[in-house]
């Protein structure tokens, strides 16, 4: 009797289970850009957290680091003093500069990254919070953790964003690299050629293409999750969104 509940009972170790969320992890990331359907399947059994944040933070990290180290830094003080010069004094801007290059490049690079990895969790946390306020609202039983893993795997095709930007700083021969231009997946670098820095411009260029790409496949997740319509799945993932971006419009 004690032989055949022993056979019967499914023991793993921790490494097993470790192993066995690496491979679910590993299936997920195949699937979010090969079959999103089935990724948003499997992420609504087990829903890791993990990877996606480790790959988004890796790339930011890994493009600011570049940028920093190959950027000509003194091009970049005067480049960023003339962005935000506006109507100040020569005196002023000279003031500006003294204050930005008593940074060096290294600390530059290190506070950027912080600040990235800062507005990633915020932006994600707030994205999964009002997923769970629409959750509750209809009773969907799905919890702030899994909507947080909803949205960590759902923004990852912008990390092309993040590779081609490498492929950018990489390719420059003098260093003068303006952080706005550094995405040729912009909408602003593939269709319009505005000026980046401010108005209209400066809301293309820090939107890249791939946020048709998110929308859509959040769209399929939430639709599979939830069992709603297409449609009405769209318009709620979206929603956050647009009211970002017309917000942005407004102040632009």
């Amino acid at each position: 009797m004690l032989a055949l509940i022993i056979k019967n009972i499914n023991i793993q170790s921790p490494k097993e289970n470790i192993v066995s969320d690496s491979t679910s992890s590993l299936n997920i990331l195949v699937n979010i850009f090969a079959s999103p359907v089935n990724a948003y399947e499997d992420l609504q059994k087990n829903y890791p957290i993990l990877l996606p944040l480790l790959l988004s933070i890796g790339i930011s990290i890994l493009s600011i680091a570049l940028l920093y180290s190959n950027i000509d830094y003194k091009w970049l003080i005067d480049h960023m003093v003339e962005l935000q010069a506006g109507d100040t004094s020569p005196a002023q801007q000279e003031q500006m500069r003294k204050g930005m290059g008593s940074m060096s490049p290294r600390t530059m690079g290190m506070l950027a990254s912080a600040s990235i990895i800062i507005m990633l969790f915020i932006i994600y946390s707030l994205y999964a919070a009002y997923l769970l306020m629409i959750s509750n609202l209809n009773n969907d039983g799905i919890g702030f953790k899994k909507w947080f893993s909803f949205i960590s795997w759902s923004f990852l095709p912008s990390l092309l964003g993040g590779v081609a930007s490498i492929v950018t700083i990489l390719s420059s021969n003098n260093g003068q690299i303006a952080p706005e231009t550094l995405n040729p997946l912009s909408l602003n670098e593939l269709f319009f050629s505005l000026d980046p820095s401010h108005g209209m411009g400066a809301i293309l260029a820090s939107t890249d293409i791939s946020i048709f790409w998110i929308l859509t496949i959040m769209t399929l997740g939430y639709a599979k999750w939830t069992q709603r319509a297409y449609f009405n799945s769209f318009l709620l993932v979206s929603a956050p969104l647009l009211a970002y971006y017309a917000i942005r419009i407004l102040m632009a």
